[in-house]
């Protein structure tokens, strides 16, 4: 009688463990194939049995990329408390720490990752997103520059050399940073876009609408960023027509820079345009 207890038991126990594999593998599927949302029910669903460091770590990375930092912070730090031992779960937590804007914390948090993994370039990559933040050109460059010296094809990496230098006003240092982000990155799209805004600046107008009409055939979600610099290029090249027709476009995808200049300059005419403010720095 206790023997036949003892292997139902058993056999009850093995059963509940698959059917918790098969639940977390499902969850990892659905994160991995972006489908967060998902993800999300069946963690939450397989939560309510029970607390389990990997579930609450793997929902909070799931909170996090939809943008729900608060609660994804709360599960990184039920995950610590139930034993994770995940030494990633300092670096996501360190993540979303920056995009709260809680550095101090996000800085304690990558750094405790960079000493367990001193080996791997992402920790270096975020603490210099952190610097960057904080507007600490000099500790931003020395992270960037330890990330690559690991990593010499990091895009990412590259992309936020770019950013810093570009905020020094060290604009062809900066478009040679771009450039190789978007070398090592085809995808790297607003790369791409920074350069060409440079261009820009530096009054080569044809050499930047040639790649922001590249831009344009891209799979993109900033298409009226694009269209915007584009009428901003044929502006300053003295092409109000070819100007109005951009700024008339971008501002039908509802671009608000654009609004305001095709109604300036467009529509009441002689006004003085409103420049689109720079911005280099994304993660």
């Amino acid at each position: 009688m206790l023997r036949t207890t003892l292997i139902s038991l058993l056999l009850s126990l093995s059963t509940s463990a698959m059917l918790a594999q098969d639940e977390m593998f499902n969850a990892r599927n659905a994160y991995d194939e972006g489908e967060y949302e998902s993800a999300l029910i069946i963690l939450t669903e397989f939560l309510e049995k029970g607390a389990n460091p990997d579930a609450l770590m793997l929902r909070a990375d799931c909170l996090q990329k939809v943008g729900d930092y608060g609660m994804a912070l709360s599960d990184y730090d039920k995950a610590r408390v139930y034993g994770s031992k995940d030494d990633r779960l300092f670096l996501h937590r360190g993540i979303c720490k920056s995009s709260m804007g809680q550095t101090d914390g996000a800085k304690l948090d990558l750094i405790t990752y960079i000493e367990k993994n001193s080996e791997d370039p992402i920790g270096f990559y975020w603490m210099a997103a952190v610097e960057y933040l904080n507007a600490d050109n000099k500790a931003c460059q020395r992270y960037v520059d330890m990330a690559l010296a690991m990593d010499s094809t990091y895009a990412d990496a590259y992309y936020l050399r770019g950013a810093n230098m570009a905020d020094q006003g060290k604009n062809l240092q900066a478009m040679e940073a771009f450039q190789q982000s978007f070398e090592y990155n085809p995808k790297q799209h607003r790369a791409k876009l920074n350069v060409a805004v440079m261009l820009i600046e530096m009054g080569q107008f044809s050499n930047a609408l040639e790649m922001l009409s590249e831009l344009r055939l891209e799979n993109i979600d900033f298409h009226g960023e694009v269209l915007y610099y584009r009428g901003e290029a044929f502006y300053l090249n003295h092409d109000l027509e070819g100007a109005c027709m951009e700024w008339k476009e971008a501002s039908d995808l509802g671009d608000a820079d654009a609004s305001i200049n095709y109604k300036k300059l467009c529509m009441n005419k002689g006004e003085k345009p409103k420049f689109k403010r720079r911005s280099y720095g994304q993660f």
